[in-house]
């Protein structure tokens, strides 16, 4: 990693390349622009300045994802705030049938009720497509860990959005335990 030898035309790369994804990510935290600006800003700070931290191990982005995560938690809980969730969806728009804006309207309140760790786990896997391995080395948790929250978050949203599910798409939600 040519940003570790302190090569400052690779920063500026790393930096251009990840911009937007985490601040997508602290955008879902904040629901604010500027405060996700700052976020960044903070994010990528910590990154130049710890540097010399990244073992090589794993891959950059996931270490970027690391720092990222741990600041967004932290301002989360700083401005006791729900994470918003942003995500690269938009607002219905007037064109969207009924049926599509509802769905919207209760699958951001489905997931806004969840937990946020929950919703964490769930953002990190559906919406960033990290593996469990990832997931466990984001969160420092063991993957058998990520693998029964995340089917745990996926069933407490399932049961969330309920009557909505009848013949709709349902790639978010994991099969239905018999047990439920």
């Amino acid at each position: 990693m040519q940003v570790k030898n302190g090569d400052k035309q690779a920063f500026e790369a790393f930096l251009q390349r990840f911009w937007k994804p985490i601040f997508a990510l602290a955008y879902r935290f904040t629901g604010s622009s500027q405060e996700s600006e700052d976020l960044c800003q903070d994010i990528f700070l910590r990154v130049y300045t710890h540097v010399q931290s990244f073992r090589g191990e794993g891959k950059a982005f996931t270490w970027l994802y690391q720092i990222a995560v741990n600041v967004c938690i932290n301002w989360k809980r700083k401005h006791k705030v729900m994470p918003f969730l942003a995500a690269t969806e938009e607002e219905p728009s007037r064109r969207s049938t009924s049926y599509e804006a509802l769905m919207h309207l209760e699958l951001r309140d489905a997931f806004g009720s969840l937990s946020s760790s929950d919703r964490l786990l769930l953002i990190l896997r559906k919406f960033y497509g990290f593996s469990y391995e990832e997931i466990s080395e984001i969160l420092s948790i063991p993957t058998g860990k990520v693998k029964s929250r995340l089917h745990e978050a996926k069933e407490r949203l399932a049961l969330k959005l309920g009557p909505f599910l009848e013949g709709g798409e349902e790639s978010w939600i994991a099969p239905k335990s018999k047990h439920v």
